[in-house]
């Protein structure tokens, strides 16, 4: 019997790893027949947010009811996975993390994330304070809440997105420290940078598992706290999933994940001291 049970639970796991395998070689390519009509592969929507703070209503399929209103979402981030043209307008299809809630919406109520080229800002001040208020920056925001009394270094910072930080010493790369990271009842081996990156979390989540996977190694909030006493500098670089460029139109089959060539880390966390 127990033989019988052994053989019947490595069927199952088989049969969920064939699925899995099988989910994951689905096309992420996205389709447009056009500049208005356009639907994206399965793990690949355009990350949007609100554009409004009016009633901005939230449709359903039928276009008959309405189901939400955006003026009541305006921190939410929208994962756009379609837009369609109707009664000559362009509509899109969003939900928000979960897909609590959903629906099609007029484009012009949301707006693309876009980040911004870090190479584009010449001083500490001006990329903190794009860091503390850009609606693409949540995840960093979340971040530094990790490391008290943080001091953000654009030097530091370029040089982390280019995987390449040469004139500091003592450098500490937290995105690379490993550890487990728990998602309701699934328990993985990563590392903070992947797990970041990952699409299942919320920014708020994400942030809290990542500072769980910090303590476990050491880097609690004191630890992190102390080193910034001893002069330690903040890098970070955090891209979030959102889009790098978008086209005068605004439609998502114009919006282009494309980094410049010199950005080599979608998400990059490092502390490190001055020479």
């Amino acid at each position: 019997m127990y033989k019988k049970i052994i053989q019947a639970l490595s069927l199952i796991l088989l049969t969920i790893a064939i699925g899995m395998s099988a989910q994951q070689t689905i096309s992420h390519a996205w389709t447009s027949t056009n500049k208005y009509t356009w639907r994206s592969g399965k793990s690949d929507a355009a990350i949007y947010y609100t554009n409004t703070k009016k009633n901005a209503y939230v449709w359903n399929n039928h276009f008959n009811k309405k189901l939400h209103d955006l003026k009541n979402y305006q921190y939410t981030t929208w994962y756009v996975t379609q837009s369609f043209v109707r009664k000559n307008r362009v509509y899109y299809k969003i939900s928000n993390y979960g897909g609590k809630v959903k629906g099609s919406v007029w484009h012009g109520y949301v707006t693309p994330a876009v980040v911004k080229d870090i190479n584009s800002f010449n001083s500490d001040n001006a990329y903190l304070n794009y860091l503390n208020t850009d609606k693409s920056q949540k995840l960093s925001r979340a971040l530094l809440k990790l490391i008290p009394n943080a001091s953000v270094s654009l030097d530091l910072s370029k040089q982390a997105a280019m995987n390449k930080v040469t004139n500091y010493r003592n450098v500490i790369n937290l995105g690379a420290v490993s550890g487990t990271a728990t998602e309701g009842m699934i328990t993985t081996k990563t590392t903070v940078h992947d797990f970041l990156m990952g699409p299942n979390s919320t920014n708020a989540q994400k942030a809290k598992i990542a500072g769980k996977m910090l303590a476990n190694k050491g880097y609690t909030s004191k630890k992190l706290a102390s080193l910034m006493q001893q002069g330690y500098q903040v890098g970070i670089y955090v891209n979030d999933g959102a889009a790098t460029a978008v086209g005068k139109s605004g439609y998502p089959s114009t919006i282009s994940y494309t980094s410049r060539p010199e950005i080599q880390n979608n998400m990059a966390l490092v502390l490190a001291q001055p020479k």
